[in-house]
């Protein structure tokens, strides 16, 4: 009787093990998983969404410009406008505002992340830095795959978009 047991419950980690690892190795997936993120208690856009496909992101309902823009814009400015630097921004004013049209690389187009400029934030979180070519506007999102939210972290304003 004993040994009849204990084949059934070998029987039954056999069965149930890789199922379980197949299971954790998709939730601690560093890739977004696909589908549809709908903002969380986010009054200014409430039917503000994100659609991730593949290893692309893309924001809809939302104005990412009159969140975020001017404040990276500024950024820029201090640092141009700082004397010592040892280096000059060598753009031009409609340059700088084409290059700084977060709704033009977010949410117009969707975006392709880079899965290898992100990095483990914590056990099921990810860090991306999304950001234009020229690297001094975009958005760092977080993505837990535990809880399927992604969060842009920007300093100015943090938003959530939850899948469901």
């Amino acid at each position: 009787m004993k040994s009849k047991t204990l084949i059934i419950i070998g029987i039954i980690i056999l069965i149930v093990t890789p199922f379980a690892v197949n299971f954790m190795l998709k939730i601690n997936s560093d890739k977004m998983a696909n589908g549809i993120y709908y903002a969380v208690d986010f009054e200014e856009y409430p039917d503000a969404y994100a659609v991730v496909k593949g290893e692309t992101i893309q924001f809809y309902n939302i104005d990412l410009n009159a969140i975020y823009r001017e404040e990276q814009l500024n950024r820029v400015y201090q640092v141009h406008n700082n004397e010592n630097l040892s280096f000059q921004i060598e753009v031009t004013e409609e340059e700088l505002l084409e290059m700084s049209d977060l709704n033009n690389i977010f949410v117009n187009n969707p975006y392709q992340y880079d899965l290898g400029n992100g990095w483990k934030e914590g056990t099921f979180v990810f860090y991306y830095p999304c950001i234009s070519d020229r690297y001094w506007f975009g958005l760092h999102l977080l993505y837990d795959s535990w809880n399927k939210t992604i969060k842009i972290n920007n300093s100015q304003l943090q938003i959530t978009f939850k899948k469901k």
